[in-house]
């Protein structure tokens, strides 16, 4: 591959970012940073299952698929936002990946905790907190849709 291709190729892979993440509302330094956020908590927790004797090649594959899981999830709920014409879905995806954010940031600091304490912080569950959160939105969307279609019904009748 010649430079000028090498130069054309990423420039293409840019714009296509760029516009995938406009799509789903993703600011570029937002999603660096949870990806970051996302490997370094992977990284700690193999560091710290080391140091503790419990770390299994099972374990490793496991929580990778998590972060991965955990790195497609604003994607995912993002695209049903978009497409089910959500009020306000831009501030429930910035609002979503910020306490996914926070969430990883909080999970580093206790493997770090644990690495030089031997001590496990307390653990906040946060992805659960936010699927229950999501289910909540997702859910009175579902009612009010269903109401709507329940209504044009009698009015028809």
């Amino acid at each position: 591959m010649t430079e000028a291709e090498w130069i054309v190729t990423n420039i293409a892979w840019g714009i296509t970012l760029g516009v995938i993440l406009e799509y789903f509302w993703i600011w570029q330094e937002t999603l660096i940073i949870l990806s970051v956020m996302l490997v370094l908590d992977w990284i700690f927790w193999v560091v710290d299952a080391y140091l503790q004797g419990t770390l299994e090649s099972k374990l490793m594959v496991r929580g990778l698929i998590k972060k991965l899981t955990r790195w497609c999830f604003p994607f995912i709920v993002i695209g049903i936002l978009r497409w089910a014409w959500f009020n306000s879905s831009e501030l429930i995806a910035t609002a979503m990946l910020s306490i996914l954010i926070v969430a990883e940031w909080y999970s580093v600091i206790g493997h770090i905790y644990s690495i030089n304490y031997k001590q496990q912080l307390p653990e906040i569950d946060a992805l659960k907190m936010l699927f229950e959160w999501i289910a909540k939105i997702f859910k009175g969307k579902v009612d009010d849709t269903l109401k709507e279609d329940k209504d044009l019904d009698s009015d028809k009748e």
